[in-house]
């Protein structure tokens, strides 16, 4: 009987042990299922981080920081330059210099592992980056399809890529837009864009303003030169005769210019088609902003509309 109670007992025994082994898998069981439930499934099914979120980009450029603005990924900014000046929120970022000659101490002061720079103006700031191997990602846009070509690019460095298709999709189709609100004529107007006064300079064939009047319906009065930019004078403008006249410095009003000598003979200040940053002849609301024509961003496409419309109208009365 005594072997048999202590059978019993220990059987007893084993049977808590047992239970309480079994206790304790099952508690283990519960915690497995609540970790994996609560902790490990959310992380294996959530979105990995994009590697963007680390990145640290600069913009020296006014252009291409509206590039950024507009893909949606202006938090990567850390620093661009005194005058990228739109929109609002590329104001309050960090400043590091002027177009010109960025600060290549305040630009590595920021850590960044992505400059977005232009040629040949910064030239010597790239150099200097690539120097420091600081990654740079270079613009140099001479066609309007070169400027969508180049906001896919920089949408596909910032994982924006989606978004950048989206943009390129409604400027081109903008542009479709434009072309048919405008007829077809054999002779299309000249149009001479004014970028100083002293001296007088203009476009040349290998500027994208050049493709952004084309866009617009006109030619440019100098599109026969093989350069961005020219250096011209009253004598070649008064041979060449545009019917248009558009005035993109501060430093001179149509007023100014339908008094200079000789050019009266022009077509345009004939006909009082002389545009500059304020008003038209007839004291009209189409004002021109020199940052449509001058940053080749997004904002490209108001200047090619403001253009169309002055357009529009000369063709108008040739019907």
């Amino acid at each position: 009987m005594t072997n048999y109670k202590f059978q019993i007992k220990s059987l007893m025994s084993k049977s808590k042990c047992q239970n309480y082994k079994i206790r304790n898998l099952g508690f283990v069981i519960l915690l497995g299922i609540w970790i994996l439930t609560f902790v490990i499934l959310p992380i294996a099914c959530s979105k990995p981080k994009k590697e963007t979120q680390n990145k640290r980009v600069i913009s020296l450029v006014p252009s291409i920081t509206e590039i950024v603005f507009a893909l949606g990924k202006e938090s990567l900014l850390v620093g661009n330059t005194i005058y990228c000046d739109f929109p609002e929120g590329a104001k309050q970022l960090y400043k590091v210099g002027d177009f010109s000659s960025p600060s290549l101490e305040k630009i590595l002061k920021r850590k960044p592992i992505l400059v977005l720079a232009t040629l040949p103006e910064q030239k010597t700031i790239v150099e200097q980056l690539k120097q420091n191997k600081i990654p740079v990602y270079t613009s140099r846009p001479r066609t309007v399809d070169s400027v969508l070509i180049e906001i896919l690019e920089i949408g596909k460095l910032l994982d924006a890529s989606e978004k950048a298709q989206v943009l390129v999709t409604a400027l081109k189709n903008k542009l479709v837009e434009i072309g048919q609100r405008n007829p077809n004529i054999i002779d299309s107007p000249k149009v001479y864009i004014e970028i100083s006064a002293t001296p007088i300079m203009t476009v040349g064939n290998l500027s994208y303003i050049n493709d952004l009047i084309r866009y617009a319906g006109a030619k440019n009065v100098f599109s026969d030169i093989d350069r961005e930019y020219i250096v011209t004078n009253s004598e070649e403008l008064i041979a060449r005769n545009p019917d248009v006249i558009l005035i993109l410095h501060p430093s001179a009003r149509k007023a100014q210019v339908r008094k200079r000598l000789g050019w009266s003979q022009i077509t345009a200040v004939k006909k009082g088609r002389i545009y500059d940053m304020l008003s038209d002849d007839a004291g009209k609301s189409i004002t021109l902003n020199p940052d449509y024509f001058f940053r080749p961003g997004p904002r490209f496409i108001y200047g090619v509309e403001d253009l169309a419309n002055i357009l529009k109208g000369i063709w108008g009365k040739r019907k």
